[in-house]
């Protein structure tokens, strides 16, 4: 497939002052109008976005436009200090982004992107000039860049895009997330493949392998389609078997649940035959630019959403899990630490307003669907937090019942358990609470301490670590002695290499993305729980991370082996 090669140019302006206040006031309303223009087309974009990632990063992009920090500076720069509304721009969006790299956390590279992007658009609306070569495109082509700003990608016809290659970027930026959704092939981190090849230059993509071809000869071209064909085979298989239940050879019966942002993933859930949402984030609620949910349109969408997946199992909703890496800028939950700060139930216990108003709507959800729905609590730190947690819930049932309101009087509840106090205390919490869903991202930053986004020592990040495969052992104990419903939400629940070993530490039901369960599903028909209790109790007695993954490597080695025999 050709290449089509896209390049960013730095904008150039004039760097001259405004003259007087005067000046500086028509560069303030030059400024507003094109600050109108943008957002008139971010929500443009959200009309014809077709899913809710889309939906999602254009919103936080419509957010960055209208900050007040990022506003209150270009105002400032043009009308105290005479900038040019360009120059005002450029500067204010260069001091922010100084600000979030020095706080020392990549959990706002995403942030800075978004900066860029929005000023890069302001400043092209300004001068009326393209600082990009990015045009329509004729034929399908592999599009190589030094970067690509989603703004870029949702403007482009996806149908022409064979594969995405960037010098730069990761697996969890924006623009991969943007390309899964469109399932569109993406390599990242390729340093310098935009200036090693001209558009119209012969391209080969291998996304498994994260490779790109410059000038393939054809050996290479046949294999690369050769394996194309085999997913395309394995993934029409992986279908078929989406309506089979995810019960091992020997008998034992998995649960294979989703985990869903809103009423938008569940086709795709349903359709790869999840058995339930394990996990119902209702962040977005709070993240819709210009909108506040109403008690009664949450218990419509609530309702909606378990009535969506009545045959299948339950839906499990957790409260508000906003703070960290999840700001809302009208909530001001802003902090110089936000991973160990004011979030999930310490924001929603600090601010009882909107927690009531979300504890109500499920209420009065579940009454209309009793058994459907389960609530849970995130980052619940240990037993004293839970009781005020609970203690809370209870006064809002009471309050719902002296106002008539009906609801589910046994609705479960349970918490997450992404703290390692959490996880110590489980055997406490576990007298508490119906349910357990083990949250696996947070729980190992946590254990390790280490910021899963750190480029600088992702090399610690390790779900599998000695202390976590202990904290999810003695977590599953605590669950089974109490008898007690246990599932895993965390990214290590959807991976394929680490299913069996979590399997076999005690974990029967799994939630994961929708596009996880069919091949979630075909590994646990092919395995052998024993087998699985096995592999645990050797991965629990060992001490080094490395001879973890090399036992369960020559697990699966053999789980590989046998179905191709």
């Amino acid at each position: 497939m050709k290449a089509f090669v896209v390049r960013h140019d730095r904008p150039v302006f004039s760097a001259q002052k405004c003259s007087d206040s005067a000046e500086a006031e028509a560069q303030l309303a030059h400024y507003e109008e094109a600050s109108a223009k943008v957002d008139e087309d971010i929500h443009a974009m959200m009309k014809k976005a077709s899913n809710s990632d889309e939906v999602t990063i254009l919103e936080a992009q419509s957010f960055m436009l209208k900050d007040p920090d990022f506003t209150s500076r270009i105002r400032h720069l043009i009308l105290d200090d005479y900038y040019n509304a360009p120059m005002a721009v450029e500067t204010a969006a260069g001091q922010i982004i100084d600000q979030l790299s020095k706080l020392g956390s990549q959990m706002f590279r995403e942030n800075i992107y978004d900066v860029q992007d929005i000023a890069s658009r302001l400043i092209s609306t300004l001068t009326k000039e393209k600082f990009t070569n990015i045009k329509e495109l004729e034929e399908k082509v592999i599009v190589v860049a030094d970067t690509i700003l989603p703004s870029e990608l949702l403007a482009m016809d996806v149908s022409m895009i064979g594969a995405i290659c960037l010098d730069g970027g990761g697996s969890t930026s924006h623009v991969a997330i943007l390309a899964r959704s469109m399932n569109i092939p993406a390599v990242f981190a390729l340093k310098d493949a935009s200036s090693r090849i001209e558009s119209g230059g012969l391209a080969a993509v291998d996304g498994l392998s994260g490779i790109l071809y410059i000038d393939p000869d054809e050996k290479t071209v046949r294999r690369i389609k050769r394996e194309k064909r085999q997913l395309e085979e394995e993934e029409r298989l992986l279908k078929e078997d989406a309506v089979l239940p995810a019960i091992t050879k020997d008998g034992v019966r998995i649960r294979l649940e989703c985990n869903i942002d809103g009423i938008d993933h569940v086709e795709s859930s349903l359709k790869n035959g999840a058995e339930g949402a394990g996990l119902l984030r209702t962040e977005f609620l709070l993240m819709t630019e210009g909108k506040t949910y109403s008690e009664d349109e949450q218990a419509e969408i609530y309702a909606q959403l378990a009535s969506a997946f009545s045959r299948r199992g339950p839906v499990t909703i957790r409260t508000y899990d906003v703070g960290g890496d999840k700001v809302v800028s009208d909530l001001h939950v802003d902090e110089d630490n936000p991973v160990l700060g004011w979030r999930a139930v310490r924001f929603c216990m600090s601010r009882r307003d909107i927690f009531r108003t979300q504890l109500r709507a499920v209420l009065r959800a579940s009454g209309s669907c009793p058994g459907r729905i389960r609530l849970m609590f995130p980052m619940i730190s240990g037993p004293d937090e839970l009781d005020d947690v609970l203690s809370f819930f209870e006064s809002v049932k009471a309050e719902c019942r002296s106002e008539g309101i009906a609801f589910d009087e046994d609705m479960k509840t349970g918490t997450m358990i992404e703290v390692p106090s959490a996880a110590i205390t489980s055997d406490i919490l576990a007298s508490k609470v119906d349910f357990f869903s083990v949250g696996t991202n947070d729980l190992t930053q946590y254990t390790i301490a280490v910021d899963r986004g750190n480029e600088k020592i992702s090399y610690l990040y390790k779900e599998y670590d000695v202390a976590m495969l202990r904290l999810l052992k003695y977590t599953s104990d605590s669950a089974a002695a109490h008898e007690l419903d246990l599932s895993m939400c965390g990214e290590l629940a959807s991976d394929i290499e680490f299913i069996p070993l979590i399997i076999g530490l005690g974990f029967r039901k799994l939630s994961m993305h929708p596009a996880s369960l069919l091949s979630a599903r075909r590994l646990i028909r092919s395995l052998n729980y024993s087998d699985c209790q096995v592999l645990a109790k050797k991965a629990l007695d060992m001490t080094s991370c490395r001879d973890i993954e090399e036992l369960v490597e020559k697990f699966n080695a053999e789980i590989r082996d046998n179905q191709q025999g």
